[in-house]
């Protein structure tokens, strides 16, 4: 049995700021945007302060996008495409984290909000459930529109603030 080769399609290389997506998940790691259960030991200027780091951290995708206000601190972003025929697709992502558990601060090998970069990883709370995502999906749509692209099918963008605490 003989499976004949079949030669893949070549991508074109893309541009990736990887240090620039370095840079901003560090500074998303330092927002302390903890959910709760109990929304009143929610701290909210912590999720304003993140949206505030989002909208200064991706200022084209601000200028070029519809944004809304959902609930307490969700954002749900809006790129219109060119073909309305077509569905649109939706990337979620959440901006919330867990706490971290009293009496386990000193077990972390860096603070769980310091956003340490020691040129391999990155460490802290959101470092890989979900600030990373939300973070490359914002760097990908503003480096698509530095580069003057257009999408033909619309892009919703959904960025919860209560996944961590929600069953």
């Amino acid at each position: 049995f003989k499976v004949d080769r079949v030669k893949g399609e070549t991508f074109e290389e893309e541009l990736v700021h990887s240090e620039r997506v370095q840079e901003k998940l560090t500074k998303a790691i330092q927002i302390k945007t903890i959910s709760h259960e109990n929304d009143n030991e929610t701290d909210w200027g912590e999720f304003q302060k993140f949206h505030d780091f989002l909208r200064e951290s991706f200022p084209l995708v601000h200028e070029n996008l519809t944004v809304e206000d959902v609930s307490k601190a969700s954002l749900l972003f809006y790129w219109k495409g060119t073909d309305e025929k077509l569905d649109p697709i939706a990337f979620p992502a959440h901006q919330d984290v867990v706490p971290v558990a009293r009496g386990t601060e000193d077990d972390w090998e860096h603070p769980a909000f310091e956003g340490f970069n020691d040129g391999e990883f990155i460490w802290g709370r959101g470092a890989l459930d979900m600030k990373n995502h939300l973070i490359c999906l914002m760097e990908s749509v503003e480096t698509l529109l530095e580069e003057g692209y257009q999408p033909k099918r619309s892009v919703y963008l959904c960025f919860g603030h209560n996944e961590e605490i929600v069953a």
